[in-house]
């Protein structure tokens, strides 16, 4: 595994080198090596045979340090919280349904689900913290709107915001002593430190370079989020279409769009309503005339086997939420935040940033 730092001078592998560079990175070259960073649940999910996932229990080698400045300061899961609570924010930035309190609440929960479960099976993954959750919240600035900027719509692309420098992995080192840090089974701890630890990361800035396309190509952008992000904002979506009537869903709003084609897809009249569907997403400016009919039939051809195996309209309006959960969880493609490989074959469920009122 050579750093980009280090393929400015010239010295490159080849084929003759392969043996030593076995024998000396054997942890990473063993067939059974990616038992060390896949759990057998994730990579058991249909959505996982379909999508490249980044790993649920370690990260990938060095990609929680940017990429032209090596740090080496661990091997660890060092990315899955700051990534989960880069996802809550730009999801907050990007609705004006729910509160900051609501979404925090959400995310936190949901957060605490997910490793649990993962933990059921696998006892060497850090429980959860409220500290450290909390934490990586607030440093990814929870509940600042700012001045509206096109970014807030773009891919995660956390990885290669990593690569480049953009954020700190070791940023809470200003704010905490490891004690402090690591007592996992306290609530919410303040922090016990002065904030003047300098910061050893630097964002190259734009262009970078390559940097981004680098982070890519080592496989540090999923085309699928981790199952605490899916999770959550498949719960997110739920209570944002809480309560709300059919007549008067949002098309500009992801959450609604999906709601009104799987209630479509229950309609007597499913062409009719499908049409009606269609209407509204072009005329929110969500997506192209051209391609919306493609897009709601994708979507059709995932939701109909949930709605075949829920009896139809059987106490639809009592459990659609639960439905919409269960569908999105289990089909995180739907949710449209990360980007397809260009190798890919599946089906991209983007959608165009939502109209300024």
């Amino acid at each position: 595994m050579y750093r980009f730092s280090d393929q400015g001078e010239g010295e490159f592998a080849t084929a003759d080198d392969f043996d030593g560079f076995y024998a000396e990175h054997y942890e990473l070259l063993d067939e059974n090596a990616w038992r060390k960073y896949y759990s057998s649940a994730l990579l058991a999910q249909p959505i996982s045979a379909r999508f490249y996932r980044l790993p649920d229990l370690q990260d990938l080698p060095d990609s929680s340090d940017p990429l032209a400045q090596p740090r080496h300061k661990g091997n660890d899961h060092l990315t899955k919280l700051p990534r989960w609570a880069h996802n809550v924010v730009r999801t907050h930035r990007r609705q004006s349904f729910l509160s900051v309190e609501t979404i925090t609440r959400i995310a936190l929960t949901t957060l605490e689900q997910t490793i649990a479960r993962l933990r059921e099976d696998y006892t060497g993954v850090q429980p959860y913290s409220e500290t450290q959750a909390r934490f990586w919240l607030k440093y990814m600035n929870i509940g600042c709107f700012g001045k509206s900027s096109k970014e807030e719509w773009n891919y995660n692309e956390f990885g290669i915001s990593v690569a480049q420098g953009r954020f700190d992995i070791w940023a809470w080192e200003a704010h905490y002593s490891q004690e402090r840090w690591e007592a996992v089974d306290s609530p919410y701890l303040e922090p016990d430190l002065d904030e003047t630890r300098e910061s050893e990361v630097s964002w190259c800035g734009w262009p970078d370079g390559g940097v981004g396309e680098q982070a890519r190509s080592r496989g540090w952008e999923p085309e699928v989020g981790s199952e605490e992000e899916v999770a959550f904002l498949a719960a997110f979506m739920v209570k944002e279409t809480e309560g709300i009537d059919m007549n008067d869903l949002d098309y500009g709003v992801r959450s609604h769009i999906l709601l009104g084609v799987m209630c479509a897809a229950l309609d007597v009249d499913e062409g009719q309503r499908v049409e009606e569907v269609k209407r509204q997403l072009v005329a929110a400016g969500k997506i192209d005339d051209s391609r919306a009919a493609q897009w709601i039939r994708e979507v059709l051809m995932v939701m109909k086997p949930y709605l075949r195996m829920n009896d139809g309209q059987s106490n639809f309006e009592k459990n659609r939420g639960e439905l919409l959960r269960q569908i999105l969880v289990e089909n995180g493609q739907l949710l449209g935040g990360w980007k397809l490989s260009d190798s890919s074959k599946e089906f991209s469920f983007d959608l165009q940033p939502r109209k300024k009122s």
